[in-house]
């Protein structure tokens, strides 16, 4: 910059010799610069937290205990997403109503107990292991057999091939690609 203020002078004369502007030194510069930076970050800064939202009531419940069965359920809204990674309004409460429960003293099969009966059981994140759900569990595995079965028994054929027998030519089939050759070979020989 302050090469800059001394082109628009257009005789080269520097504005630091000035009165108005005090000549500081080049390491004194960058301290001071390093210094307002430091302060301006600190002054931006906020404290973190695990978990953000609405304050628990006790203090017996903690947030990672909270995020221990949460990790274990899923939101209902948000397809694929964790409670305990979920950002909505919806699922804050929730995760309010596991430290309710905690409180309560109730375990942690009975929290999931008590979310399936209230939500689903898309909040368990996988098919329950029972009627038609248990498609879902046996199809991949019995897919991924099967398949195998098919690659194995295609590089099996591909591998162990059976010699085809040549065909057996008559005499007069024999005696007839004779001449045709012999008719080629004068022809172009």
């Amino acid at each position: 910059m302050l090469a800059a203020l001394q082109l628009c002078t257009g005789n080269g004369e520097s504005f630091r010799n000035d009165k108005m502007m005090p000549q500081i030194q080049p390491q004194r510069a960058i301290f001071l610069s390093l210094f307002v930076l430091l302060c301006l970050t600190l002054l931006g800064a906020r404290p973190l937290s695990a978990q953000e939202g609405a304050p628990m009531n006790s203090g017996a419940v903690s947030p990672n205990d909270v995020n221990e069965i949460a990790k274990d359920l899923w939101c209902p809204l948000c397809s694929g997403v964790r409670l305990d990674a979920c950002e909505l309004k919806a699922c804050e409460q929730m995760r309010d109503m596991i430290a309710v429960q905690l409180e309560e003293g109730q375990n942690k099969e009975q929290i999931k107990a008590y979310f399936l009966e209230q939500y689903g059981p898309q909040v368990m994140g996988e098919p329950p292991l029972q009627g038609f759900n248990l498609l879902a569990w046996i199809l991949p595995f019995a897919a991924l057999a099967g398949g195998g079965i098919f690659v194995w028994r295609r590089l099996r054929k591909m591998i162990v091939q059976k010699p085809q027998p040549a065909g057996v030519l008559t005499p007069a089939v024999e005696e007839k690609y004779h001449q045709q050759l012999e008719e080629e070979l004068k022809r172009y020989g």
